[in-house]
C-alpha cells in the first residue's frame, strides 16, 4: 500500500520565505485574528515571527492586488509586478523611488495625513480606502483607491494596496451623462439644467455677479410636425439644438432642452445686455438653417421666440423666480408676433 507524501506548509520566518514540514517558527495563528495591525508585536518578544525584509518581495508577489511597501520617508522598499506594471516601470527601477512623487499634487497632503495617522497609532483597520490619482510613467493620470496599513517598528513600513478605478470612473461618467443628457438633441436635460441653475445662482450671488437665463421656443413647431411628420420634426429639433449650442460662449454657460420644442440657456456672469447678444446669435444661427438635405423644400425655414431674465442686485429671490420671469418674457415675445426677443420687466 502506497502512502502519499506529507503535504508541505508555508511559513513566515525571520529568514526568507521557506518550506518546512513543521517548525517552532510557524507564525502564531492568533496573528490572523488581530483586527488592529498597529497593536501587533513585530519585535518577536510577543511570540510572533518577525517579518524579514528579504521575505517581503516574495510575499507580495503572490498577492492578486497591486502592492508596494514604502518606508516612513516614502521610498519604495519593494513592489510586486502588478503594481510596477500599473505604474509603467520595472520593479528594479522603482525600488528607492519616492512613492508620493507619483501622486497628483492635490492628493499628496491627504496621503501624508494618513501616514501621520499611522505613526500616531490612530489609523484604524476599518479606515476606508482613499480615492486619489497618480501620474504613470507615460504621463497618463489614473484614478485609484489606496489602502494603507502601518507596520510599526524601529524603521516603520507602510503597505500600500492600489486598486485601479479607471473603468469604474468611466462607467460612472457614462451613467452620469445618460442621466443628464437629452437623448434626442444631446443637450443637457431638464434635470441637469435645474441642478446647474441652482449651482450658478449660488456661485454668482456669492461673487456678487450677474446671471441670466434665456428661454427659447420654436415658432409654429406643431404645424411643422403635422405637415412633415415626427421624424422630420425630430431632425429639426436636433439641428436647432446644434445652432443654439454655437451661440453659447465656450465654457460660460449651459444649453438644455427644457421640454418639447422649448430650450433654455444658463448664462453665468452675463447681465441683460450680454444675454441679449447671445439671444441675437441664437436667432441668427437658427435663421440660417436649411432642410433641403432632409428632402424638404429650400424655402422652408424655422424661427424662434426668446425670453430673457437677469439677476443682479437681488431683484429675484430664487432661481425659479428668475426662470419664471424669463418664461413670461418668452410668451410676451410670442404675443408680439414671434421671431423676436423680449426681456423681463
Amino acid at each position: 500500500m502506497t502512502t502519499s507524501a506529507p503535504s508541505k506548509r508555508l511559513y513566515l520566518t525571520s529568514a526568507a520565505v521557506s518550506e518546512a514540514s513543521g517548525s517552532p517558527t510557524e507564525l502564531n495563528a492568533s496573528l490572523y485574528n488581530r483586527k488592529d495591525i498597529s497593536r501587533i508585536d513585530f519585535s518577536g518578544a510577543g511570540g510572533y515571527a518577525v517579518p524579514h525584509l528579504e521575505a517581503l518581495p516574495a510575499l507580495i508577489e503572490y498577492l492578486s492586488e497591486a502592492v508596494l511597501v514604502v518606508n516612513a520617508s516614502g521610498s519604495i522598499v519593494c513592489i510586486n509586478s502588478k503594481a510596477a506594471q500599473f505604474l509603467g516601470h520595472t520593479q528594479g527601477a522603482l525600488r528607492g523611488h519616492c512613492w508620493p512623487d507619483f501622486l497628483v499634487k492635490r492628493y499628496q497632503p491627504h496621503y501624508h495625513n494618513l501616514v501621520d495617522m499611522g505613526r500616531r497609532g490612530v489609523l484604524s483597520a476599518q479606515q476606508n480606502p482613499a480615492e486619489m490619482a497618480i501620474i504613470c510613467a507615460n504621463g497618463d493620470v489614473k484614478d485609484i483607491e489606496l489602502s494603507l496599513s502601518y507596520l510599526p517598528s524601529d524603521d516603520p513600513l507602510l503597505v500600500l494596496v492600489i486598486r485601479d478605478l479607471s473603468s469604474y470612473k468611466a462607467e460612472l461618467f457614462k451613467l452620469h451623462m445618460l442621466a443628464s443628457t437629452d437623448p434626442l438633441t444631446a443637450l443637457a436635460n431638464r434635470r441637469h439644467f435645474d441642478e446647474r441653475l441652482q449651482h450658478y445662482w449660488e456661485e454668482c450671488n456669492r461673487n456678487q455677479s450677474s446671471v441670466s437665463v434665456l428661454t427659447i421656443d420654436v415658432d409654429y413647431f406643431k404645424q411643422f410636425n403635422d405637415q412633415y411628420g415626427h421624424l422630420q420634426g425630430d431632425e429639426c429639433l436636433r439641428r436647432i439644438a446644434a445652432a443654439i449650442s454655437l451661440a453659447v460662449p465656450r465654457g460660460q454657460g449651459l444649453a438644455a432642452r427644457y421640454g418639447g420644442e422649448e430650450f433654455a440657456l444658463i448664462l453665468p456672469y452675463h447681465d441683460e445686455a450680454m444675454a441679449k447678444a447671445v439671444a441675437v446669435k441664437v436667432q441668427h444661427y437658427v435663421s440660417q438653417l436649411k432642410f433641403s438635405e432632409q428632402g424638404l423644400s429650400d424655402d422652408i425655414s424655422v424661427t424662434v421666440s426668446q425670453g430673457i431674465a437677469s439677476e443682479i442686485n437681488g431683484q429675484f429671490r430664487t432661481p425659479f423666480a428668475m426662470l419664471c420671469a424669463a418664461d413670461t418674457a418668452l410668451y410676451r415675445a410670442k404675443a408680439e408676433g414671434r421671431n423676436c426677443i423680449s426681456s423681463s420687466c
